[in-house]
This record gives structure tokens, C-alpha cells and sequence, in this order.
């Protein structure tokens, strides 16, 4: 009997959120082609590329200052300091020009393609198809995402470290019970997730650290020690991730000043309400995320791990203390209120409670939401 080799196939389901995929990649290509540049782009190119030269500064001094995200300047910077080595050095004198807003943006919009894909990988394996495709939908329709998709943050880049390290701890804690041998990968995948987040923003990762912790010691009653265990393995292989995005440089390390001070520790309301009044669709994303927790509290069928995960962490992150720019931490709750809006939807197309009589209702708020957001994200395309 010959096996057949086991191979990749596309479905349905998969072309459905290539098609999404495809129509947020374009529209952040667009905003990342017309958008100007702003002053603080332009210096985290500069700083990027004074990161990945060869070349000492003249000064000799650090081209980073207090509050810059390593991860951030090294995306800015790649692309251009690439561009770079393959110019003509045969002239003597250069003229500035304005960095290409092609290569300095695109890394970020690649991370929020990635980020999409990935809430819908996780919402679809959570709640079935209806999940994942009303959680990736409303994503690729956000201008908040959007904008941070096509200019120069850090705010994308945590927002995909700590939706990819939450759900990586789920999942070691889902596995934990296996030989301890087919761990290792998950630990390494972990530490990865740890490094690459601090990296991005530091105040990021101790909330995914935390939040990771609490979800493992739910899942894992009676090895909870190993639990424990595997996430300070994890946390040990991060720093050294962490540290290898600063190149072991501790002259970087301390001009970047990572630590937040006290006046960063404060909880306030300023970080919601300016996400709600910087981006047009923010205020919707919401009001979409107020509707599902009414009926998570209200409807006893859809109170479960699944959706209880996503809600807590979508809770917690827009009041956790660091230092960000305006909007930013709200910003990292926004796929994984969209994975629990996406829940909530795939408890409410249940055939048993679909086919009643609020079927239609379902339906109708459905097609208002997402055509809502698809209306916004056009307006912010055309407007741009």
C-alpha cells in the first residue's frame, strides 16, 4: 500500500480570508504611499539606519533616546540602511533627500498582515469559521489598525508581540500534560514571543507576561509548578533576544532608557479617550466590543474560556501603566477585542439560537457593523 505525501490544500474558508488579507494589505500599501512623513518618522529612519551601520556616529554617542522602541528603529531602519550599501559611493558630496516612505513603512504594514492573519488563525481554531471571519473582517476594516499598519510605531509591532505571546502561552499550557521533550520548541517559540515583544515595548510585554501566567496557572491545576518553570525558562531566552535586538550594547540599552519613570505608572482615562478621538472608527470598534460584553454578561452560553480570554486581556491593556504615545495601548487590545466580538457572533450563529427569532436581528447588526468599518476604512483611504 503506498502513502500518499500529506500536503497543504486551500479551502473555502482560507481564500475567504486571503481576499480580507489582501484588500487590508492594499489599503495599507496606500496609506503608506500617500500619508506624509513626519518629523518623528524621520528620525526613527535615521536612528535605524545609524543602528544597522557599520559606522560609528561621529559623537560618538547613541542615536536612540528616552522612550524609543529597539524593535521600531530596526524596522525603520532596515530597509533603508539595505538601499543604502547599494548606492554609488564614488561621489564625494551627498545631497539630503527625504527618506522613501515605501521602505521605511512597509515592515510595519507587513506586521499588521501578519497580525490579521494570525487573529484569524486563533479565532477560527476558537470559535469555528463564522469567528474567525468576523473577527478578521472587522480587523481589516479598522483605521486605527490601519494607520498604525502604514507609519512608522511601535504600537503594531507590540499589538502583534502580545497577541502572539498570550496565545503561544495558551497553547504550551494546553500541551503541558505531553512529555516534557516536546516542549522545548514551544519554550523556544515562547522566549521568542517574550524578546521580540520587550523589544517592541517593554511595558508590553511584562502585561503579556502577566497575563500569560494567570492563564497557565487556570489551565494547568496540578502542574502548575511547571508551568511556572516554563515561562521563566521562556522569560530568561527573551531577555537574550531582548538585549540581541540593542546588539549587546549597553550604551543603546541605557540612552533608550526602556524603564519607565513614575509619572508612567499612573492609570488614566487619557489613553481610551484619545485612541477614540485620534483615528475616525475607533469610537465604533467600541461600541461593537460594549455590545458583546452585554451579551457575555446577559447569556449565560457564551461565558467560557474561550471568550473570557480575549475579554480579559481586551479589558486590562488600554489601563496598564507604561510610557506610550497617544492611543497606543488601547491599540494593543484591539485584536483581541475583535477575537472576543468574533466570539460572541459564533455563539450567536448557533443553529439552535439562529433559527429563531433573532435570526434576522443577528444579521442586520452583522452587516451594520462591518459595512460600517468598511466605510470608514474608505473614507480614511480616499481621504488620505
Amino acid at each position: 500500500m503506498q502513502l500518499r505525501p500529506a500536503r497543504f490544500e486551500i479551502h473555502r474558508s482560507q481564500k475567504i480570508a486571503g481576499s480580507l488579507l489582501l484588500i487590508f494589505l492594499l489599503q495599507a500599501l496606500w496609506l503608506l504611499a500617500h500619508l506624509p512623513l513626519s518629523m518623528a518618522e524621520t528620525r526613527s529612519v535615521l536612528a535605524g539606519e545609524a543602528l544597522w551601520s557599520s559606522r560609528p556616529l561621529l559623537s560618538r554617542g547613541s542615536p536612540l533616546i528616552p522612550g524609543d522602541s529597539i524593535l521600531a528603529l530596526r524596522c525603520a531602519g532596515l530597509l533603508p540602511a539595505i538601499a543604502s550599501r547599494f548606492q554609488s559611493r564614488a561621489s564625494v558630496f551627498s545631497i539630503y533627500a527625504a527618506p522613501n516612505r515605501w521602505l521605511v513603512r512597509l515592515p510595519f504594514a507587513l506586521f499588521g498582515l501578519w497580525l490579521g492573519g494570525a487573529l484569524w488563525w486563533v479565532a477560527r481554531r476558537l470559535f469555528n469559521d463564522t469567528g474567525g471571519f468576523v473577527a478578521l473582517a472587522l480587523y481589516c476594516f479598522s483605521p486605527p489598525v490601519l494607520i498604525a499598519s502604514a507609519t512608522v510605531n511601535s504600537a503594531i509591532l507590540a499589538a502583534w508581540g502580545l497577541f502572539g505571546l498570550i496565545f503561544t502561552a495558551i497553547g504550551v499550557a494546553h500541551t503541558i500534560y505531553a512529555p516534557p521533550r516536546k516542549w522545548r520548541p514551544r519554550i523556544l517559540l515562547l522566549g521568542i514571543a517574550i524578546g521580540l515583544t520587550a523589544a517592541a515595548n517593554l511595558s508590553a510585554a511584562l502585561a503579556g507576561l502577566s497575563l500569560s501566567l494567570l492563564v497557565m496557572l487556570y489551565l494547568t491545576p496540578g502542574k502548575r509548578l511547571a508551568a511556572v518553570s516554563i515561562l521563566g525558562i521562556a522569560s530568561l531566552l527573551g531577555a537574550v533576544v531582548f538585549f540581541g535586538c540593542f546588539a549587546f550594547n549597553a550604551r543603546d540599552l541605557r540612552a533608550a532608557a526602556v524603564l519607565p519613570g513614575k509619572e508612567a505608572l499612573q492609570l488614566t482615562a487619557g489613553r481610551l479617550w484619545s485612541f477614540a478621538a485620534a483615528v475616525p472608527g475607533a469610537m465604533l470598534e467600541i461600541v461593537a466590543f460594549i455590545a458583546a460584553l452585554v451579551v457575555f454578561l446577559s447569556w449565560k452560553r457564551t461565558r467560557y474560556f474561550g471568550n473570557a480570554a480575549p475579554l480579559i486581556a481586551a479589558l486590562v491593556l488600554p489601563w496598564w501603566p507604561g510610557r506610550f504615545s497617544a492611543g497606543a495601548s488601547p491599540l494593543w487590545a484591539v485584536p483581541f477585542a475583535l477575537a472576543f466580538v468574533g466570539g460572541i457572533y459564533a455563539d450567536l450563529f448557533e443553529p439552535a439560537f439562529f433559527r429563531g427569532r433573532f435570526r434576522k436581528s443577528v444579521l442586520i447588526t452583522l452587516f451594520v457593523l462591518v459595512g460600517a468599518s468598511a466605510l470608514l476604512a474608505l473614507r480614511l483611504v480616499v481621504t488620505a
